[in-house]
């Protein structure tokens, strides 16, 4: 997977590729989820007890290092093989991490979208893909985009609304809340200017939460937004806001099982 990758960002530095440090960043970003937050690096149950130590030894002697500014973190996928890559893992990175990492850049989320084009086209060239192969993964891609501008667009629109206060008049907002209610969020359903919200830490549904109908047009039921919102009388106000993610990334777990997100 490593030489596929660096293949890839070599032709394209080498014929001065039409996405040049794009392409490289794209790259990255997807070394970066494989070995950080794929499945395909998290299999601890095969360490006995006494390697796992020698590992965690050895991971906090480089994090001192790294902290101390001695050497620059590399992403180095090892042995893994092409094989092990499967379409739901780029969806995953496409729908879930990059709208993590981007900050709601839309624009970084088409360009990327082509750069994993170019990409699966090279691998077709070279022989690393199966046409079979290639063509599900293309699918994943053009699935994804149209999804991950949209919801990169609701996020952005939502932060800036959010740091403009939510909507609310400055005298009202010094206002105690009587709660608040914060984590992933689930859209139940959406209804003109109104929004109803799912948690499953709390057992039931939250709203409405009023919005402009600029950002309602860019949301769907099922999409799930990481949200803090803040109940005062009979209304729900969002306190923060951070990336929305696609409906089509969370499915119900007996149907998919994603890997542990941790950050």
């Amino acid at each position: 997977m490593q030489e596929v990758l660096d293949g890839f960002v070599r032709a394209q530095s080498d014929r001065d590729g039409e996405h040049g440090p794009v392409a490289e960043a794209c790259m990255e970003y997807l070394a970066d989820y494989l070995l950080h937050f794929s499945d395909l690096f998290h299999d601890f149950e095969e360490f006995e007890e006494s390697g796992l130590e020698e590992w965690e030894s050895a991971l906090d002697a480089h994090m001192e290092e790294l902290l101390g500014g001695d050497i620059e973190p590399a992403l180095d996928l090892g042995p893994l093989d092409l094989d092990q890559f499967e379409p739901e893992h780029l969806r995953d990175f496409l729908g879930w991490f990059l709208l993590r990492e981007l900050d709601g850049d839309s624009v970084a989320i088409e360009e990327y979208c082509a750069v994993l084009r170019d990409w699966l086209a090279f691998c077709g060239r070279q022989g690393w893909l199966s046409e079979v192969r290639r063509m599900d993964f293309m699918t994943v891609v053009s699935e994804m985009e149209p999804e991950c501008i949209r919801t990169a667009k609701a996020a952005r629109m939502l932060f800036h609304y959010v740091r403009l206060g939510s909507g609310v008049s400055p005298r009202l907002r010094g206002k105690r809340f009587a709660r608040f209610v914060e984590g992933h969020a689930r859209i139940f359903r959406l209804a003109g200017k109104e929004l109803w919200l799912h948690f499953d830490s709390q057992g039931g549904h939250i709203g409405p939460v009023m919005l402009p109908e600029e950002i309602m047009s860019l949301l769907r039921e099922g999409d799930v937004l990481d949200i803090e919102l803040g109940e005062r009388g009979d209304t729900w106000l969002i306190v923060d806001i951070g990336p929305v993610y696609p409906a089509n990334i969370y499915v119900e777990a007996e149907e998919f099982e994603f890997p542990d997100k941790t950050s």
